[in-house]
């Protein structure tokens, strides 16, 4: 185990070394205002994140759903560490993700953005409409063509990155979370690793991953090297408030405070074209950003999502029945939802 907490802080120790201090969010003399004294890549001009406007992006309808595979549940041991910057956890080169060109790329790890300075902070990187969510999960890739991350991280073509937005929601824990947040205590100080015993990735990001937000960027961090295919999804995580709190506050950066609001500031799009894979609707109902589709390709919720819309711009009297048709149609994406872990449970059972 020292073995491998030492493999992992290597980087922060060359990091270290390079530049004299470590890089921070918003304290001391590498602040992210300042990165680009140190790293010059991160004053580019296509760097991430940046706000999505949905009344801006384009649609292209030969865009498809990505193709995760080995995202279900994986055996094994998968090394967590907290880097100083976030929770980070390594990945197998069995998970996959293939774009709508046939670009095929390899997942290396997967980490965290949150807030939590306050209640009123939250610490998505990415925003949709202005709106900055609780948290966002990346899932960062390389190209296969590329033999290795360390390769592939300086090529034009060589990365890209898997984001799901997470919001609070209190009908209950995510309970595909709980082993992962059960850890958090374990790796409290920077340096510190431990080993989540099997992940399942797929369950951890929304239940529909077929419709998303693509772009060319960067990385969030230093160096913000400008070689990153965005795609960010649509539906979002959920989280308990509980779970959120553990998140925001079970950790400490280099400074040994608690490490909070670990997200860069959206940078400007510099006219950059934001595509999607669907047909955007500009609502105003709270819990669906766009027309909610489900895994079988059909619009269940369009209908009702068009009442809801409509009503709304109607007038306030009729507010009553917009939240009885959104709370009617939460039940049925619970119930959705209760039936896929059924369904997982049959074929686990099997």
């Amino acid at each position: 185990m020292r073995a491998l907490a030492l493999l992992l802080a290597l980087p922060l120790l060359g990091a270290r070394a390079q530049h004299g201090s470590l890089w921070t969010y918003s304290e001391g003399a590498l602040d992210q205002v300042h990165w680009p004294r140190e790293y010059p890549t991160c004053g580019g001009i296509r760097q991430s994140p940046i706000d999505l406007q949905r009344r801006k992006v384009q649609y292209n309808p030969s865009l498809k759903a990505l193709k995760l595979t080995g995202y279900r549940i994986q055996v094994g041991e998968f090394p967590m560490i907290n880097n100083g910057h976030t929770v980070q956890i390594s990945l197998p080169p069995t998970m996959r993700m293939t774009a709508s060109d046939g670009t095929e790329y390899i997942a290396q790890q997967m980490h965290f953005h949150w807030g939590g300075a306050s209640s009123e902070i939250s610490g998505s990187e990415h925003t949709i409409d202005g709106i900055r969510f609780v948290a966002e999960i990346h899932i960062v890739h390389y190209n296969s063509k590329y033999k290795s991350y360390d390769i592939a991280q300086h090529e034009p073509d060589g990365l890209a990155v898997l984001a799901a937005l997470v919001k609070v929601e209190d009908y209950g824990e995510n309970t595909y979370y709980s082993n992962f947040i059960s850890h958090l205590n374990n790796i409290r100080y920077p340096g510190q690793s431990t080993v989540l015993s099997g992940l399942d990735i797929e369950d951890m990001l929304p239940e529909n991953t077929h419709h998303y937000y693509t772009y060319r960027g960067s990385l969030t961090t230093p160096p913000c090297t400008e070689n990153v295919h965005w795609f960010v999804l649509v539906h979002h995580v959920r989280l308990s408030s509980t779970q959120t709190w553990k998140l925001e506050n079970s950790i400490l950066d280099h400074q040994n405070k608690t490490l909070h609001s670990d997200y860069r500031r959206i940078q400007p799009l510099n006219g950059r074209v934001v595509e999607t894979n669907f047909v955007n609707l500009p609502s105003q109902v709270s819990g669906c950003p766009t027309f909610c589709f489900h895994e079988d390709h059909q619009s269940l919720d369009l209908p009702v999502l068009t009442l809801l819309f409509i009503a709304y711009n109607l007038g306030s009297e009729f507010q009553f029945y917009v939240n009885k048709l959104n709370n009617e149609l939460e039940y049925l994406r619970r119930l959705l939802g209760k039936t896929k872990v059924e369904k997982k449970l049959h074929r686990h059972q099997a």
